[in-house]
């Protein structure tokens, strides 16, 4: 491999923006990706993160009070999308390291590097395999992509049992895992974008939204029960796990594309989420021109926007406790990653690195 990971990870400084000693401390540690690149930076709207300017892809972890920055995953080519265990003992990503993607993952410090899932663990055809996704078991689901279609693959924490699900449905991605690791929720171009719905124990796909074409990136609320999605007009919606009582709960939200630089025309949609205990959703909606974190109840009632930056934000994640919502914004070129309680309050910024935070995860509760 020709990416390092350190045992022992440089610690690069303590920022001033760390939480004043009166004040209540967010838990834990956040890992998120960061990226640099030369000239302009330019990407075109293609399933597995095609880019007409090479990237270099590093993955950072910060506790979340803003002391203790480290990069744990040094540059190889590209390291990006990182995911950490449900127990948080480890931390999954994916890199293109070797000429293609492929999931691997290591301790939150950096230590005892693996990788987890290459592309031929699915088919002499595979070529890359991203969009990872994992259940409260332990379980993953992934896209396994030979470079035309993507299949929804699975696999155990360790990378064991690799398979393909529904392999003749078509071209499916985008997919996710019910908490208890028994039904996968996707979509793609195979059923015009609508979610499909599969049992593992009887693998043949059911479509849930047969009247609402172009849903993207489902995910379950926490007892497995609804999956909250959005559209392509930026609108956020929830439907049944069996596909019944679909309902829209924004208005006038719009699509939001987050770009990385003003040559980036496509960019990539930003997804809601969920909080922990299930009852809430942060999200991002157009407020006076620019994207702006928002907050509402599963159901759709109490909408509230949370900041006031007028500069773009973007990945927003809930802290394991309910309690901090994390996010990235443009600071003069780059995005960095902040906090903000969830109730509302003024934002912090935990990084000022020269490149882009846009990939982040918060780690569980051990």
């Amino acid at each position: 491999m020709r990416y390092t990971l350190s045992a022992a990870p440089l610690l690069l400084f303590l920022l001033a923006t760390s939480v004043p000693a009166d004040e209540p401390k967010p838990p834990g540690l956040i890992a998120f990706a960061a990226r640099r690149w030369e000239g302009e930076y330019r990407s075109r709207d293609i399933p597995g993160g095609v880019e007409t300017t090479p990237v270099v892809g590093s993955i950072y972890t910060v506790r979340a009070d803003g002391t203790g920055l480290c990069k744990v995953v040094e540059p190889g080519r590209d390291a990006n999308a990182p995911a950490f265990s449900p127990d948080g003992r480890w931390l999954y990503f994916q890199s293109n390291a070797d000429g293609s993607y492929q999931i691997q993952r290591c301790r939150p410090d950096g230590s005892k590097p693996a990788t987890v899932v290459a592309p031929p663990r699915f088919g002499p055809s595979c070529k890359s395999v991203y969009g990872l996704n994992m259940a409260s078991n332990g379980r993953m689901v992934m896209t396994a992509y030979d470079g035309r279609t993507g299949r929804v693959a699975l696999a155990d924490a360790d990378g064991a049992n690799p398979r393909l699900i529904a392999p003749d449905a078509g071209y499916l991605y985008m997919a996710c895992l019910s908490p208890d690791g028994r039904t996968i929720v996707c979509s793609g171009p195979a059923a015009g974008y609508r979610l499909q719905r599969i049992e593992l124990d009887d693998p043949k796909p059911v479509v849930l939204t047969p009247d609402h074409p172009e849903s993207f990136v489902p995910q379950f609320t926490p007892d497995g029960r609804t999956i909250v999605f959005f559209r392509r007009d930026g609108e956020i919606y929830r439907v049944e796990r069996d596909g019944r009582n679909l309902q829209r709960l924004t208005t006038g939200a719009k699509h939001v594309e987050f770009r990385l630089s003003p040559q980036d025309h496509h960019g990539s949609s930003d997804a809601p989420h969920v909080s922990p205990d299930g009852r809430r959703i942060a999200y991002v909606a157009e407020a006076d021109g620019a994207p702006e974190v928002h907050v509402m109840n599963l159901d759709g009632s109490q909408q509230r926007r949370l900041t006031l930056r007028k500069s773009p934000c973007a990945r927003v994640r809930w802290s394991p406790d309910g309690a901090w919502i994390a996010f990235v914004s443009f600071v003069g070129k780059y995005p960095q990653l902040f906090i903000l309680p969830a109730e509302g309050g003024e934002p912090r910024q935990l990084t000022n690195l020269d490149e882009a935070v846009y990939f982040l995860a918060w780690q569980p509760k051990p």
